[in-house]
């Protein structure tokens, strides 16, 4: 167990020393609060950063303190605990009073509870798992009706609603087919490949048409699994697929004459799919799944002249940019722009340094009413996903790019007193690695 991220899970889930640091005296402990609190703050320190003994230290104090003001913190720690040691029984144990509120990563508590839960294929355990598999759809379904959240584009928002559903699906069919519920269990584990083709929802069809004797179709999605390119999908598991194929054709022909075309048929046709998948949401945003900064085009704001139409990255392959993400509501974003305006001016004539204004606003109709009152006469572009892709986590940010395209300088916040010195200076050693 990584010693850092146990102690990062305490500190963020249970702020016990923390509290004890900065609060002393706690008036919302009954009793004798500074005691609870004295207590805690030794059952932390005693882990000395081992799971187990953090784990044993907290139980052991709820039991003694049962109505304690820090349960439901403890019992969140508790929790990412039980996820870093792969605990299933505590996972399911804290998942569970966890759910009982309305927690902000609900998504990511329903699956992992779920799968712990269905490690057990007994009655009660699918029961219990199809009771939260259909809320995670629910939860799922009210997320794709949200608008897009942080620096999502639309179709970036709509894959990972899509992504989650396919989980949530899949999860759905397990549940159902340990029920003995196959036609469901399909059903589900079909519509999670139509979202997203993975081997795991390739495998759920397999299993479950085998188990309704349609071992024909259980055959070609058991090859599904083994041939479908999926990062997630360990080869070990891909191993077992290509095994049960094997198996379920010489039951079904006799021997192993013509398996070969049912691989290369599941590899064509998982291909086939993955590139369906990707065109769905190019369809949506040309930029979508992009890795690369120069294969990007971005979008023109028409905001004071001279307007911005739309630019292709690929243009700018070799020269230095400087590539400034902000804000109308930022205010140091506005304190900053006078600053890089007087840096611009220095490399004016300079053709292989190029600066680049991109708007963050989720609402782009901000932006031209916005420049004009500031009177910036400046082509400003969209973000375009460049935000996402280049981690742009706070604003403002302000990126030097070398004429590789590799990020040679971030500069996050805002500095008054050396920003134009340092982003010059930046500039010119970026430039200065094409000579």
């Amino acid at each position: 167990m990584n010693r850092f991220r146990l102690w990062r899970a305490a500190l963020l889930f249970c702020p016990l020393l923390l509290a004890a640091q900065t609060a002393g005296t706690l008036n919302l402990y009954p009793a004798n609060p500074a005691a609870e609190q004295a207590e805690l703050t030794q059952a932390v320190n005693e882990a000395n950063g081992s799971s187990v003994d953090l784990t044993r230290g907290l139980e052991q104090h709820l039991r003694k303190y049962p109505n304690s003001a820090r349960r439901a913190e403890i019992e969140a720690s508790l929790y990412k605990t039980a996820t870093d040691s792969n605990d299933n029984p505590r996972i399911i144990l804290y998942g569970d009073k966890l759910l009982t509120g309305k927690p902000d990563n609900e998504l990511e508590i329903l699956d992992r509870v779920i799968r712990a839960i269905l490690v057990s294929d007994d009655t009660e355990s699918a029961k219990k798992a199809l009771g939260y598999s259909q809320r995670y759809e629910s939860a799922v379904l009210n997320l794709r009706a949200r608008a897009p959240e942080g620096h999502a584009t639309a179709a970036q928002w709509a894959d990972y609603g899509d992504r989650a559903f396919a989980r949530a699906e899949v999860l759905m069919a397990r549940a159902s087919g340990n029920l003995g519920k196959f036609d469901d269990a399909i059903a589900a584990a079909s519509r999670s490949w139509l979202l997203l083709p993975t081997a795991e929802a390739a495998r759920e069809m397999a299993r479950w048409q085998a188990k309704a004797g349609r071992n024909g179709e259980a055959i070609d999605h058991y090859a599904d699994a083994a041939t479908v390119e999926d990062s997630h999908a360990p080869w070990a598991d891909r191993d077992l697929d290509r095994k049960a194929a094997t198996t379920l054709f010489v039951q079904l022909h006799g021997s192993e004459q013509g398996l070969g075309d049912v691989f290369l048929k599941a590899w064509q046709r998982s291909a086939q799919a993955l590139s369906d998948h990707l065109a769905h949401y190019r369809a949506m945003d040309r930029n979508f799944g992009l890795t690369n900064t120069f294969e990007f085009v971005i979008s023109g704001i028409a905001a004071s002249p001279p307007e911005a139409a739309s630019l292709d990255m690929a243009k700018l392959k070799g020269k230095t940019l400087v590539v400034d993400f902000w804000a109308t509501w930022c205010g140091p974003c506005v304190a900053q722009h006078p600053l890089i305006e007087n840096v611009k001016k220095k490399y004016a004539q300079s053709q292989d340094v190029v600066f680049l204004s991109l708007d963050s606003d989720d609402d782009h109709s901000l932006v031209a009413p916005f420049m004009k009152a500031q009177n910036w006469n400046q082509r400003v572009y969209l973000e375009s996903g460049l935000a996402g892709l280049l981690n742009v986590t706070s604003l403002p940010t302000l990126l030097v790019i070398d004429p590789f395209g590799r990020v040679y300088s971030r500069m996050m916040g805002f500095n008054s007193d050396s920003f134009e010195r340092l982003l010059s200076t930046r500039i010119d050693e970026a430039r200065s690695l094409l000579k």
